[in-house]
């Protein structure tokens, strides 16, 4: 039966619908561009405060870019509902309905104003828009690579890097509709808004209908295949939860997801504090320098994904892991021995864009590293428990960056004068020692015995 489903059906069109859901969903990941247009339309003015440009009003900067955080917490718990909702309804319409949401949930946020409150922004941008990605993104990407059982790593590079290069390709679209240097201001917010939200939908909604759901039990073409083998093998939820392989991936996909607080809405803040002057620190990231920062890191991030999915079909999964975690291991240890302002900005292009491609090599292989420990009939299934790690991740760095406080983030005053919303110092070190964490686990975790 599964033999003849992969020859009845063309498995690289479900990929190519799954590519565009992927580059919608992605597109959520350009968020950090829009943190200044937000707080400036919600009644925030540029002043020059004791020789420092800052916003001054509207939406507190920390609580604004919260928003991607929370979206992020959401996203993974959406993945709870969406699998076995895909299961019982097809994947096909459940894509179509979530494309609709996160479309419009876009469009919501066009209702940002003077004297909003931060709640309206964090349920359109986090809620509706985080949850919704997260149904179009795991439900997608685990349904591909059960249709390519024997090239899993390569089609979870595909399916991930495409969700990458959403960002990538969306900062670019949003700069072009916001006109000048690209920049997001209250002026041109709601123009960009509606043209991305438009654009998502349609990309989504297309790609829903080149979708297929994949037979439960698609076997690697094997001789020595057999139904023993595959059973010995195929660990239901229940089973891997009795597993503690289970919990330390949960641990170090919660240390790989917090890279994705500095690389989202944070980067260009971070970028800043380490590269600028005390007095351009808090309006750096409105700029086309910055918009163009992020953009390179949007793409690094989307050539981990496809260069170590496709890798660790060769490598092994552990392999890749255990290149990525030293290689953000040595940036982190950049930044801290760096003092703030003093870094080049090729040295920040360097760190950076070696940790957003380790983090995209991260996130691609892990699926994949789920089934190849736990099985591929419910890979669906246990990808979205441990994924919740995800979630997990994105609200410790979210509360470790407003230090304890999102809703009233402390002011950071760095050594050479500059003030943030932003306690950065406080998450690399966290990180550090997470990240070693990690690298131990790595180094001796091995493949669970079913019993």
């Amino acid at each position: 039966m599964e033999n003849s489903s992969k020859r009845t059906t063309n498995r690289w069109l479900i990929i190519f619908g799954t590519i565009l859901i992927q580059v919608s969903a992605g597109s959520f990941y350009a968020w950090s561009i829009f943190n200044n247009g937000f707080m400036l339309k919600s009644g925030g003015v540029v002043q020059t405060v004791g020789g420092v440009k800052k916003i001054v009003g509207g939406l507190p900067a920390g609580s604004v870019s919260f928003t991607f955080t929370l979206g992020m917490l959401c996203l993974s718990l959406a993945t709870l509902a969406g699998i076995p909702l895909a299961k019982k309804y097809g994947i096909k319409i459940i894509a179509l309905c979530a494309s609709v949401i996160y479309g419009l949930a876009i469009l919501g946020l066009m209702m940002i104003g003077k004297g909003s409150s931060i709640w309206m922004l964090w349920l359109f941008g986090g809620v509706l828009l985080g949850a919704m990605n997260g149904v179009l993104y795991l439900t997608t990407l685990t349904n591909a690579i059960k249709w390519f059982p024997e090239k899993k790593g390569l089609i979870s590079g595909i399916s991930v890097a495409s969700y990458g290069l959403g960002s990538f390709i969306f900062k670019y679209i949003d700069m072009a509709i916001a006109g000048g240097n690209g920049a997001i201001t209250a002026e041109n917010i709601d123009r960009v808004l509606l043209w991305w939200g438009i654009l998502a939908l349609i990309l989504a909604g297309i790609g829903s209908f080149f979708l297929k759901d994949a037979p439960d039990n698609m076997a690697v073409p094997s001789s020595s295949d057999n139904a023993n083998e595959v059973d010995k093998t195929n660990f239901k939820t229940s089973e891997m939860l009795h597993t503690s392989q289970a919990y330390l991936m949960f641990f170090c996909l919660t240390t790989a997801v917090m890279f994705m607080g500095l690389l989202g809405a944070a980067v260009t803040n971070m970028a800043a504090a380490g590269t600028q002057a005390p007095s351009e620190v808090s309006v750096w990231g409105g700029t086309s320098a910055a918009a163009t920062f992020v953009a390179i890191v949007a793409l690094a991030n989307t050539i981990g994904r496809f260069i170590m999915g496709w890798l660790s079909d060769i490598t092994g999964r552990k392999t890749v892991f255990l290149i990525t975690f030293t290689i953000q291991l040595l940036a982190l240890i950049a930044l801290l021995l760096t003092k703030p302002g003093a870094m080049s900005m090729a040295m920040m292009y360097v760190v950076v864009i070696a940790m957003a491609f380790c983090f995209g090599g991260n996130i691609t292989v892990f699926p994949t590293f789920v089934s190849d420990y736990f099985g591929l009939k419910n890979t669906s299934r246990n990808y979205s428990m441990i994924y919740q790690g995800f979630g997990i991740g994105a609200i410790i760095v979210g509360f470790l960056m407003a230090s304890g406080n999102p809703l009233n983030p402390q002011r950071v005053v760095l050594s050479n004068g500059a003030v943030l919303t932003q306690n950065f110092n406080l998450t690399y070190w966290v990180l550090l020692i997470m990240v070693i964490i990690s690298l131990v686990i790595f180094a001796f975790i091995k493949k669970p015995v079913k019993k």
